[in-house]
């Protein structure tokens, strides 16, 4: 039962900067590749329920079970039973809508959710869990599918990226993470990283600007910047649609025929 142990297995070997990091990442580009490279294969799995469904409830079971074995074993601190950091909070967002299917509402969490799984496999944070461990596969291919379920969608033509989405989903972002940096205030927890007594480290981030309250400050330029820069190139991706070249449709996704 060590495998599930969330407090056992520690490991240098996917340390930040590790070549085991350097491994992982390589992994996430080579899959994002992949991906471009069998577009034209993606729809018919898009028209697959069993798949939708199954690789979305996968995803939302690890991280069920990774909350259950934090109740069954000791966890410290405390609140880390509760999944309100951001990429806990995604990904239970957009595996629930996806099995629910709702892909219109998918499409304003789309770019944060790239930008957060991407920053998870540069800035790794695995706390010393290896292949050997429950915690570095819940991790792993949780923050992979916060990256690939949206360019999934997007290459698919499932939805496009537009300007008020992105703007409407900063303005939630500011008003849902301004909310968690004042239950962290009253309650002295570090979700998402914005509590009077965080320690996590940011690369290239002066350690004086992650001293609380700075450390809120910290945290919305450097998503700002991450969201508008992932936005961007996200929609130099889709500019060929505006030359004519037309994205398959949701409704050309779900009634095309089988070939």
């Amino acid at each position: 039962m060590s495998f599930f142990d969330p407090n056992l297995h520690p490991s240098r070997l996917f340390a930040l900067g590790s070549m085991g990091h350097f491994a992982l990442t390589l992994l996430l580009v080579a899959s994002v590749v992949t991906l471009v490279l069998s577009r034209r294969h993606l729809p018919a799995l898009r028209r697959s329920r069993a798949f939708m469904a199954g690789t979305a409830g996968v995803v939302l079971g690890l991280e069920v079970v990774s909350y259950a074995l934090k109740l069954i074993y000791p966890c410290h601190p405390a609140f880390e039973r509760l999944p309100l950091h951001l990429c806990a909070s995604l990904k239970i967002a957009v595996t629930l809508l996806i099995l629910f299917e709702r892909y219109r509402a998918l499409q304003y969490l789309s770019v944060l959710s790239i930008g957060c799984g991407v920053i998870s496999f540069v800035n790794l944070n695995l706390q010393g869990e290896s292949t050997g461990n429950f915690m570095f596969w819940h991790y792993v291919i949780g923050h992979a599918y916060l990256v690939l379920a949206p360019l999934f969608l997007f290459l698919v033509g499932e939805h496009r990226f537009e300007l008020k989405v992105h703007l409407r989903m900063k303005l939630g972002l500011l008003v849902w993470s301004f909310s968690v940096f004042l239950l962290n205030w009253a309650l002295d927890t570090n979700y998402m990283y914005t509590g009077p007594h965080n320690d996590t480290a940011v690369p290239l981030v002066p350690a004086s600007m992650m001293v609380w309250p700075l450390n809120y400050v910290s945290y919305v330029l450097i998503a700002l910047v991450m969201l508008n820069v992932t936005y961007g190139i996200l929609r130099l991706c889709q500019a060929p649609a505006a030359d004519g070249v037309e994205p398959l449709s949701s409704l050309e996704v779900s009634e095309a025929p089988a070939r």
